[in-house]
């Protein structure tokens, strides 16, 4: 991994709460922030694991709550993950004003509009063929490389994404990858050393 790229790791909904306290601990020296997309958690589930995470001197910064940013305001986690289909930047930013959000996005209409709206971040995908989206196409690199070009703010890639591929993306001014299956591996450390520098702590730029 480059030192100008970002990695994130993103939760996979098929974890109990210890087993992925567990995870998060052995491989966040290995990324820079963690999307919790715990979708069949309920608020009380997701807040024990955070203050279970914050017992444990976890760095919340590292933390974005995906789709709930009223639970991540009340545990005082200042980022946010908004979904296509959920509330807008807008409407979120009027809620939750210290917040920031990021926008998962599939088009080069929808990036424009997201950071005209107020975005501090946007998630492209999915890139790549990946087991998470069988059946259905790949998007491809193109548009997602026509979307960091045009866009300001920082564009994240998601979807089959695979350390061979990293290069390439910051050719094109990807920002960083976002990645489910090897944080979900049994083998979860060795499979995310695999997209870090030589095994090292990844640190990349701030947003």
């Amino acid at each position: 991994m480059s030192s100008g790229m970002k990695l994130i790791g993103v939760t996979d909904d098929c974890h109990s709460v210890d087993e992925l306290l567990l995870k998060l601990q052995q491989t966040a020296p290995f990324f820079d922030a963690f999307i919790l997309r715990e979708k069949s958690k309920t608020d009380e589930q997701l807040v024990d694991l955070v203050l279970r995470l914050m017992d444990s001197q976890f760095p919340l910064d590292k933390l974005i709550i995906h789709a709930r940013p009223d639970v991540a305001n009340k545990l005082s986690i200042k980022k946010a993950q908004l979904t296509g289909y959920g509330m807008s930047v807008t409407d979120a930013q009027t809620s939750f004003p210290s917040l920031k959000f990021g926008c998962s996005v599939h088009s080069l209409k929808e990036a424009l509009q997201a950071e005209e709206d107020g975005a501090s971040w946007l998630l492209y995908g999915h890139v790549y063929a990946t087991q998470s989206k069988e059946g259905l196409t790949p998007r491809g690199t193109g548009e997602l490389f026509e979307i960091a070009s045009a866009c300001k703010i920082p564009v994240y890639a998601i979807g089959g994404i695979q350390p061979e591929h990293l290069a390439t993306l910051e050719e094109h001014d990807v920002a960083g990858v976002a990645i489910l299956s090897p944080l979900s591996h049994p083998n979860a450390v060795d499979e995310v050393k695999k997209y870090s520098r030589n095994g090292e702590v990844f640190i990349g730029k701030d947003n």
